[in-house]
């Protein structure tokens, strides 16, 4: 398996040591592992450049111009999903880590066991979130769709719509016969939630709430009706705060 990987660092010593890292850990996993690295001197570097794109992220938290927790919130807005991880020399800063759902934090200097460790941890949760799919069957057969790929999903009459980005970073939409209450009971548990009667959607792509509206990845924009206001806001708050279980 590759995995997409962006190191971001103002010091030249780190991006050297972080990739040396990872060359390791992929001779170690015997090429089981293998990453697709880039790496970035500033966080104004990396959020010019394709930020949406990275699976797991090491940051740097002090760096001059737009310092690493800054940077991290811009990257959210493009990419609610990817694994990020602090390098930093000041442990005191992984208080403020929820506010950017950061995956862990790595004190400098990086140490092998560390690294290595947080490196584990982030791949099993890339490899879980990939596992688990549905299958939906479309007009031309049966597409298998990673849930972690899924943005919203729109019910019109009979038939329902999901979106999806695929491979390429593009939003598609494959379209079935089914009802929301059908769909609902297939996707709770994995932190979905309705917005209205019409759409369900993956709090994992929520970019933001205002105004009754809700920003998704990719500039899509959803209302949220009265009917379904509280409980998407709930919900939103409790996936937000990693307690319990998300109802749609």
């Amino acid at each position: 398996m590759k995995y997409k990987v962006a190191i971001v660092d103002d010091e030249r010593e780190y991006l050297e040591k972080i990739s040396m890292l990872l060359d390791r850990y992929s001779q170690i996993k015997q090429k089981n592992v293998l990453f697709e690295v880039d790496i970035y001197s500033d966080g104004d570097k990396f959020l010019c450049g394709n930020p949406e794109s990275y699976e797991i992220i090491f940051l740097d938290i002090n760096m001059p111009g737009t310092n690493g927790m800054r940077t991290a919130k811009s990257l959210r807005a493009v990419n609610p999903t990817a694994i990020l991880i602090f390098c930093t020399h000041y442990a005191q800063y992984a208080i403020n880590g929820y506010e950017v759902s950061a995956f862990g934090y790595i004190v400098k200097p990086i140490e092998a066991t560390s690294f290595n460790c947080n490196l584990d941890r982030a791949i099993n949760a890339l490899k879980v979130s990939q596992a688990r799919k549905i299958l939906v069957k479309t007009l031309h057969g049966v597409e298998i769709v990673p849930i972690s790929d899924i943005i919203y999903v729109e019910v019109q009459i009979h038939n329902l719509y999901y979106y999806i980005f695929n491979y390429k970073n593009e939003l598609e939409v494959y379209r079935t016969r089914g009802s929301m209450q059908e769909v609902c009971k297939v996707l709770s548990e994995f932190a979905f939630a309705r917005c209205s009667a019409c759409y369900l959607v993956n709090l994992r792509h929520v970019v933001s709430v205002a105004n009754n509206e809700i920003v998704l990845r990719g500039g899509v924009t959803l209302p949220i009706s009265r009917k379904f206001l509280k409980n998407f806001t709930d919900s939103f708050m409790k996936f937000l705060g990693g307690n319990g279980t998300i109802n749609a």
